[in-house]
């Protein structure tokens, strides 16, 4: 992965805190974000709540049941299929019932994670405390986020990530990639806190 540069070419001081993001202490896990990387993570977090929003239900029956007796179509978006990937892709009777079974509660758990996080989101110069349940929420939103955010860059490999570091200062993916690798490394240091 490449290290984020600033204009002179210098590895950029904002990311020289993100590592101390999450921290173990004895008390529990605690948050301490930027400002800049906080509000960005609202807004973020807030994006994929409205794209994990299920598809509708036309039956009222089925809606209060909670189990639908159609299966959705699969996910058009390319991302939100990388969320919720098929585990029959070669039996399209076994991927719809698993649908029809699993997308609504699949979507609901992430969407819970997701706001859970935006609950718990510090706000500058404060640090939270998180319990090992809201920090396994953070790492299933954060690592969602980045598989949208590899997913729109068509990242499939580290060498494809190497190729994107190279690119031109005036390309427009450069502030995707730079998102990618924010969440790369918040994901990498919650790992870490976790284990």
């Amino acid at each position: 992965m490449s290290t984020p540069l600033d204009e002179d070419g210098d590895v950029a001081q904002e990311y020289d805190r993100l590592p101390d993001s999450f921290r173990r202490t004895r008390h529990g896990i605690e948050l301490r974000l930027p400002q800049w990387e906080g509000s960005v993570l609202i807004e973020l977090v807030r994006q994929m709540d409205r794209m994990l929003e299920p598809p509708p239900v036309d039956d009222p029956l089925e809606a209060l049941v909670g189990l639908r007796d159609t299966a959705p179509p699969p996910p058009e978006d390319p991302a939100l299929a990388r969320l919720l990937p098929d585990p029959y892709p070669e039996d399209p009777m076994a991927s719809g019932d698993f649908r029809r079974r699993r997308t609504d509660d699949a979507l609901a758990h992430k969407r819970a994670a997701a706001r859970r996080v935006l609950a718990t989101v510090p706000g500058p110069g404060e640090v939270l405390l998180l319990d090992e349940e809201v920090a396994q929420d953070w790492l299933t939103t954060l690592n969602d986020l980045r598989l949208v955010f590899g997913t729109r860059l068509g990242i499939t490999d580290d060498d494809y990530l190497d190729e994107l570091g190279t690119l031109p200062p005036d390309d427009r993916r450069l502030p995707v990639i730079e998102m990618y690798e924010l969440l790369t490394i918040l994901v990498d240091n919650l790992i870490r806190t976790l284990d």
